[in-house]
């Protein structure tokens, strides 16, 4: 998962979502029990998990102190602090040699999670030391100093925007204290309320013999407070160390100790996932490679488990590790997904690469995780899993090899991985990433799977149902491993859910193809959003899904086993143009020149600074009227500041100076340059020219092509891009090569499958219009249609309604029976709608011989 900049307006929205008079004609639509499609997968819904806004430290891992073995201060080896500002170990990236500008988030202050109390004549002071360390691995403790007290001295940790604590639960205490001889006091455990009430209380032992000592100890609270915290109070001058304090309510989900959080956790479960994608997401690889996930670090005690710097501006803390995650995939019923690095650190960060001998090194780790999982306890992995109380295999199905990693390195790297993985596991699905956009063939051997992901405006999705309808065959299957409508949808809306719920129809309808789906991110701490929209939002009281969550959950209680055809005509009453957006020059592995500019807008000639950019990614320099780019990288982009428009005239001149394609030129684009358009000439190793969406960074989809458009090294061509709002048009040499006029959003959808086990016809209606949506319903090739069945529908008054935490339930799925069904019917669906219809039918099979 990456992110850049956000959008927070929507190419076309607001004009098709503001219609107000969609047309009530009842629509007919005949749906044939006879006619099967694909088989829709039992596998196709599952979840991906990343330490992203503190999904798992301080929401699904149940952990409630924060920063509880002192590493959260550790920065990673190499890294320095700039105030506020974490600097990356200067790595070149792999792709470029160039050494990338980049800082992160950084805590600053006193140490994180804890502060220390004192009464007005006490005197008190603590720092980190790695001193005499309990374990080695998570070397850092606090060491206590009270000069001296005329009351209590109190250590606090107030949790993850305070502890979620409730009347008559039990809370197990484990602290590791080191007491200096010279301390002749107590130690005093207390659950403190928000207001400071004691709910909680209970001495520790005290051993003053400067030695580590582990103990446990249980506190039940006598009232329930969303915001209270944990304080050790003492009571005498001396000195103490803490190595480790943690605080574990005793009903985790299914009672695991170092377990889940059980309301979040079950939510999770609600969605029953056939699959868990773990651990990421971008903390697979790390900004630098010395800062990426290793899943060999989250074994053991917790109190062991060094941690790492997750890349979104906090620490994991390796609490829930993959020990935790495989468990938690057997309770659930899940296959797990486990994702490995490929030597290959963030490529939105700093994208560095292990060197190429240490590449079997990383191959090894791989195979290392996956026999911890399968392996025999003769072997050695497995023998450790056994040790850490699990002898028997874990439910794992699905190794993805890398994760948002791209280029002739990766792809290398890709084939040496499958080829170990298979040759050891060949039962395994292996997954390779579609990553950042499907322009031609790839440069692997083989897959079995690839996963492309889509961070997309309503728009792209109610308009790409079919995009895998285009997919090639015959390869490979797909899991779309990341999706969501994350843009100009606030934290979540029902035009977000809507259009997600129109996408998985396509998915579904694809279902030979797309097996796999995961929405992401999952989880989000409401204290921490640092993604836009999330799938599950929760604090220390309350746990609430979106829209989206109950599209999701609709999807999944009402998979059919495969699809029946039904002849809906996708069609919008409203017309559509180009929104007025920026232009910019671009290429793809080939080294570009542009010169002589003219611009011409509204009918006057205009002038544009071409030395000004909103979005430069490339090597790019504009000397004496030449606009340059001299690297082979793919995608570049160089987005101008001082143009925005939707009517004028550009002409120019571009030569390819090296490299295998030709030129791009983008219009209509954000000022991030991740949506809007872009006319390719010379495109797919130099054989065509098309226009192609750009939706998230990606060229999701060709609009229009034209074959046979080939691009001769060091020949000038004269281009001209010509765009109204309601029509663009680009000419090479004088020659019109491609035009495209935008069409409207389609708004209403109807997806049809039939479930066996049931037997029931299941249709899946989005009505995403603000107008009532009447359909007029005949089902041909049914034996038999019930009356009676059932109607699900999560509905909501206006598209741009969100749950919330004081109304959860604004937006929330409604069953109820009906009693009008069969083989002719209407049934009128609500504005701003996903419905499901489930209606008892016997499908009438006589005659036919061939069934897919």
């Amino acid at each position: 998962m990456y992110i850049r900049e956000w959008l927070f307006g929507v190419l076309f929205f607001p004009s098709v979502m503001g219609c107000q008079n969609m047309s009530q004609i009842t629509e007919e639509v005949v749906v044939n029990l006879r006619q099967k499609g694909a088989d829709i997968s039992s596998s196709m819904y599952g979840v991906f998990f990343e330490e992203i806004n503190h999904a798992g430290d301080g929401g699904l891992y149940a952990e409630l102190v924060q920063n509880r073995s002192f590493e959260e201060d550790e920065i990673p080896e190499g890294y320095r602090i700039e105030g506020t500002k974490l600097i990356p170990l200067a790595k070149p990236y792999h792709l470029t040699g160039e050494i990338r500008e980049r800082s992160f988030e950084w805590y600053g202050g006193k140490i994180r999670g804890w502060n220390l109390k004192t009464g007005d004549l006490s005197e008190a002071s603590m720092r980190l030391t790695k001193e005499r360390p309990m374990y080695p691995t998570a070397p850092n403790n606090l060491e206590l100093f009270i000069q001296k007290t005329t009351g209590a001295v109190q250590l606090v940790n107030e949790g993850y925007w305070g502890m979620g604590i409730r009347q008559n639960e039990r809370y197990h205490l484990r602290t590791i204290v080191r007491v200096d001889p010279g301390y002749k006091g107590t130690l005093t455990a207390k659950l403190l309320s928000e207001k400071g009430d004691i709910l909680a209380r209970a001495l520790l032992p005290c051993i003053p013999d400067g030695e580590w000592h582990d103990m446990t100890l249980v506190l039940t609270s006598v009232a329930t407070d969303c915001k209270s915290s944990l304080a050790i109070e003492f009571d005498a001058p001396g000195k103490v160390w803490l190595d480790y304090v943690s605080l574990f309510p005793e009903n985790t989900f299914k009672k695991r100790q170092n377990g889940l959080r059980k309301d979040v956790a079950e939510m999770v479960a609600g969605l029953q996932p056939a699959f868990f994608r773990w651990p990421g997401g971008c903390v697979v690889e790390g900004i630098t490679l010395n800062n990426r996930f290793e899943w060999k670090k989250t074994l053991g005690d917790p109190a062991a488990r060094p941690g790492e710097y997750s890349t979104w501006g906090y620490r994991c803390s390796y609490g829930f590790g993959y020990y935790e995650m495989l468990q938690f995939c057997e309770d659930i019923g899940a296959k797990a997904m486990y994702v490995c690095n490929v030597g290959l650190s963030c490529q939105f960060r700093m994208g560095e690469a292990s060197e190429k001998s240490d590449i079997s090194y990383y191959i090894d780790d791989c195979l290392d995780a996956i026999e911890y999982a399968l392996g025999d306890t003769l072997t050695e992995w497995g023998a450790r899993r056994a040790a850490d109380g699990h002898p028997a295999p874990f439910p794992l199905q699905y190794i993805e090899i890398g994760n948002e990693n791209w280029g002739d390195e990766y792809d290398r790297r890709f084939d040496m991985f499958y080829q170990a993985i298979k040759q050891k596991y060949p039962q395994l699905t292996l997954i390779y990433n579609e990553m950042p956009e499907r322009n031609g063939p790839m440069g692997i051997t083989k897959t079995d799977m690839v996963d492309p992901h889509y961070y997309v405006a309503p728009e792209f999705f109610f308009r790409n149902t079919d995009l895998f309808d285009h997919y090639e065959r015959g390869k490979h299957t797909v899991y779309v491993g990341e999706y969501s409508c994350n843009r100009g949808v606030g934290g979540g809306n029902m035009w977000a859910a809507l259009s997600e719920a129109a996408f998985i129809g396509g998915m579904e309808r694809n279902g030979d193809l797309v097996k796999m789906a995961s929405y992401a991110p999952l989880l989000e701490n409401r204290n921490n959003r640092k993604w836009p929209t999330n799938l599950i939002w929760f604090d220390s009281e309350q746990v609430v899904g979106r829209g989206s969550y109950y599209v999701q959950k609709m999807a999944v209680e009402n998979r059919p086993t495969y699809n029946v055809a039904n002849d809906k005509v996708l069609r919008a009453t409203d017309t559509a143009s180009y929104v007025s957006g920026h232009i910019g020059f671009g290429s793809w592995a080939t080294a570009v020149e542009f010169k002589d500019f003219k611009w011409v807008s509204k009918g006057h000639r205009v002038d544009v600074p071409l030395g000004e950019t909103t979005r430069n990614y490339g090597s790019w320099s504009y000397t004496d009227g030449v606009l340059s780019q001299t690297s082979l990288e793919t995608g570049t982009q160089y987005i101008l500041k001082g143009f925005k428009d939707n009517d004028y005239t550009l002409e120019c001149k571009a030569r390819r100076v090296s490299g295998k394609e030709g030129f791009l030129i983008y219009f209509g684009m954000t000022a991030n340059g991740q949506d809007g358009y872009m006319y390719n000439i010379g495109g797919w190793d130099n054989q065509k020219a098309v226009l192609q969406q750009v939706a998230n960074s990606n060229r999701a989809k060709v609009l229009a092509e034209c074959q046979d458009v080939r691009v001769e090294t060091g020949r000038w061509y004269d281009l001209k891009l010509v765009v109204s709002p309601r029509k663009s048009e680009l000419y090479v040499d004088g020659n019109l090569v491609l035009s495209h006029v935008p069409e409207p959003v389609p708004l209403q959808f109807v997806d049809s499958g039939y479930d066996e086990h049931a037997g029931e016809l299941v249709l899946k209606v989005v009505n995403a219009t603000d107008s009532v949506y009447p359909v007029s319903f005949r089902i041909d090739g049914a034996r038999r249609v019930a009356p009676e069945g059932k109607v699900i529908t999560l509905a909501a008054g206006s598209g741009a309604e969100e749950n919330s935490f004081e109304n959860p339930r604004k937006i929330y799925p409604v069953t109820s029976g009906y009693g009008d069904f069969g083989r002719d019917f209407t049934y009128t669906f609500r504005p701003f709608s996903y419905t499901v219809l489930r209606i008892k039918a016997e499908r009438d099979v006589s005659g036919l011989n061939n069934e897919q």
